[in-house]
């Protein structure tokens, strides 16, 4: 074999290598996952860590509560905003909100590390609960409220880690085409 062959290959394996470790891995949050804290205050936790999370300021985990549709768990703020914040970055952010009553608006913000506002969704004061969804990326920190009414978030679903580009997927493409090239010459 030729270097030129042996460093084609290399860069080819390189390449996907670098492409599969930054393949994005979803991740659902339901607040009601087996080992979960007691109900209360959550400030501080270090158990939903394993998905992400480093942190949540003024929110309670509670559970049993007939606002949110889907397992009746969730978190609720703990004030005038509740905050779940992300120790990576994260993208594609769903949630299950509700609200205390009619005509009271669900509010949540997005926000990088920075802490700029990457997105806003706002329920306008329609409905009881519902589902928001985000595009933003390089989120680390969702903040939920209205004005100090109580509002409550469920089931989070993100993806953690980057989704490859196509230029990065085009690279390795390329370095396996000139890996084979170069393998045909040689032959």
């Amino acid at each position: 074999m030729s270097n030129n062959l042996i460093r084609s290959i290399l860069l080819a394996v390189t390449l996907a290598g670098a492409s599969v470790a930054s393949q994005a891995t979803p991740v659902t949050v339901t607040f009601n996952e087996a080992g979960a804290p007691g109900l209360g205050v959550l400030d501080g936790t270090t158990f939903y860590q394993s998905y992400g999370i480093a942190n949540f300021t003024t929110a309670i985990r509670f559970g049993a509560d007939p606002r949110l549709p889907d397992d009746g768990f969730g978190i609720t703020n703990n004030g005038s905003s509740g905050s779940v914040i992300f120790g990576e970055d994260i993208s594609a952010l769903g949630m299950t909100w509700a609200v205390s009553g009619q005509g009271v608006t669900f509010v949540a913000e997005l926000y990088d590390a920075a802490d700029l506002l990457l997105e806003t969704f706002s329920s306008g004061g329609v409905g009881l609960f519902g589902n928001a969804s985000f595009a933003a990326s390089n989120v680390r920190k969702v903040v939920f409220h209205d004005g100090g009414t109580q509002v409550a978030i469920d089931t989070l679903t993100y993806t953690r880690g980057t989704v490859p580009e196509p230029a990065t997927l085009a690279l390795v493409g390329l370095a396996l085409a000139g890996a084979a090239v170069a393998r045909r010459r040689k032959a």
